[in-house]
């Protein structure tokens, strides 16, 4: 157990340090920007291009592995969803955005690199398929239900939200690195000379400042207090969720590699994406909720994680 949290927690340490420069510094929202410019534009994709590049090109199209993975998402999504609805009686639009919060793991910012740092290089091919469908799921179910509940929207035309989802998704870097990477593992192709060396120092560069980010993105989120459908969203998203994993990995994919599987139930636990935030900004509902919820599964996922992995490694 001591070597697991030896390497956990100086990731959650760079977490730390971002919650503690936030809270310290009041820089503002721009610093912010220009480290998510550089993480979401340059660090990440080089980091996705490059290992999905590398991989065996059978190994890219795992129907299964994403049947299973994603299946678990959505289930998660519905279940808080419904249960706020209908049992809860919250408006359905910030149910929707309660489902979100419940389901939507930081796979880019958090998973991406806590894979590759707890299960090595060949970890980023399962993550980033997790994250590429994840997000979709995500963009699609959220713009969908969030739209439909919105019923005095007159600006709601359903060929423009259809075609706005699919930039959003498509013309997401993550998921462009993911594609371009998939073309080069066919082709064979390898960055040369001092585009491999600049895509390698990017890669390298991700992991610390994405966990910094995230520590930043969490100070600087005010707390709203601690709703009764809370318990509910983060019981979920830490708990419940790699649970739902293992039992699709478990029909889906009963012969399925130890590593994907492993990177497929901590991509589970992680905690509410800040993007969980921004979806929830982007529909006006569920905002502070939304912010709460990204701090508190991040305080709950720095015990829960160590703890998986430590499962994990002990069969």
């Amino acid at each position: 157990m001591a070597a697991i949290l030896d390497l956990a927690l100086p990731f959650f340490g760079l977490v730390a340090l971002g919650v503690a420069a936030a809270r310290i510094w009041a820089v503002g929202d721009k610093g912010l920007e220009w480290l998510n410019i550089f993480l979401i534009w340059f660090a990440l994709p080089a980091l996705i291009f490059l290992v999905v590049a590398a991989a065996p090109f059978e190994k890219l199209i795992d129907w299964p592995y994403v049947a299973a993975t994603t299946s678990a998402t959505v289930t998660a999504f519905l279940a808080v969803f419904v249960i706020s609805w209908r049992l809860l009686g919250f408006a359905f639009k910030v149910a929707v955005l309660q489902g979100t919060a419940g389901s939507y793991g930081n796979v880019g910012y958090m998973g991406l690199p806590l894979a590759v740092a707890f299960f090595g290089p060949e970890a980023a091919v399962p993550a980033a398929l997790v994250f590429c469908f994840d997000c979709t799921v995500q963009f699609t179910l959220t713009a969908f239900l969030a739209t439909l509940g919105h019923e005095r929207n007159e600006e709601a035309h359903w060929g423009e939200i259809a075609l706005k989802i699919l930039k959003q998704v498509f013309g997401h870097p993550f998921i462009v690195a993911t594609i371009l990477g998939g073309i080069a593992s066919a082709f064979g192709f390898k960055a040369p000379g001092a585009l491999g060396t600049i895509l390698t120092m990017l890669m390298n560069s991700a992991g610390p400042v994405a966990l910094f980010a995230l520590g930043v993105t969490v100070g600087a989120r005010q707390f709203g207090g601690i709703g009764r459908e809370m318990p509910l969203v983060a019981g979920m998203k830490t708990l419940v969720q790699p649970a739902l994993a293992f039992i699709a990995l478990s029909l889906f994919v009963p012969d399925i590699d130890p590593l994907w599987r492993d990177v497929a139930l901590m991509m589970a636990a992680l905690p509410t994406a800040s993007n969980a935030f921004i979806l929830a900004s982007q529909y006006k509902a569920y905002i502070e909720g939304s912010s709460t919820a990204v701090l508190i599964t991040t305080i709950i996922s720095a015990i829960t994680i160590p703890l998986l992995i430590y499962i994990i490694q002990h069969g």
